[in-house]
């Protein structure tokens, strides 16, 4: 499995990279202090799954995600940051990273449970933000609408069509957008959501009476 590093905080840097090499079935290919050192890299060779932290020098990882991810599709996101704002998951998410990791709070273990998450294509998201997210829909029968959530225009015509059992790429030519776009609203919503998997989204579509 190959993987890179996109942060500029060296000990940060180190820790992951001691972590990673001590996996024989892992290959660090690359170590990126800035967002334009990271484009440069990958053009030569592309990562399985790329550790990047929201805040470099010169561009934000929302930005990097975003083109990362359609320019390169086969790479697979794990944010690893030091901020706990369940908007800032949601940015990185929806600009198509897999995961969402806070420095402060993961350990080895975790950081290879993520890692192995995502490479299979499967969301990964730090307990204390997903508890923040869970918290808001808790008990959905004590609290009002405008209390919950909330969902832009897009992210709602994503979930109709999830209740309504179409696949992705149904969502997509129904909406006329790409397929990785309503992959990556379908990720938002399930941080939106605090859901698992679709079980979890239809129940929320329920929750807001679309079905």
């Amino acid at each position: 499995m190959k993987i890179a590093i996109a942060d500029d905080h060296m000990l940060i840097v180190s820790s992951l990279k001691e972590i990673i090499l001590k996996r024989d079935y892992m290959e660090l290919i690359g170590q990126y202090m800035s967002g334009e050192s990271l484009l440069k890299g990958i053009q030569q060779r592309l990562p399985d799954v790329l550790l990047l932290d929201y805040h470099l020098p010169d561009q934000n990882g929302a930005q990097l995600a975003r083109y990362i991810t359609y320019h390169y599709p086969s790479v697979k996101i794990l944010a690893l940051t030091g901020f706990d704002k369940p908007n800032l998951a949601t940015e990185m998410l929806e600009s198509g990273c897999r995961g969402y990791l806070l420095k402060a709070t993961a350990d080895a273990d975790l950081i290879i449970e993520a890692i192995h998450q995502v490479h299979k294509g499967q969301i990964y998201l730090d307990r204390s933000i997903s508890e923040l997210y869970a918290d808001t829909i808790r008990n959905n029968h004590s609290y009002e609408i405008d209390n919950r959530p909330k969902l832009t225009n897009r992210e709602m015509e994503v979930l109709q069509g999830i209740a309504a059992e179409l696949s992705n790429q149904e969502i997509a030519d129904k909406l006329f957008i790409s397929k990785r776009t309503v992959e990556n609203h379908r990720n938002s919503l399930m941080i939106k959501a605090g859901a698992k998997n679709t079980v979890g989204l239809i129940k929320f579509a329920m929750e807001l009476k679309l079905i």
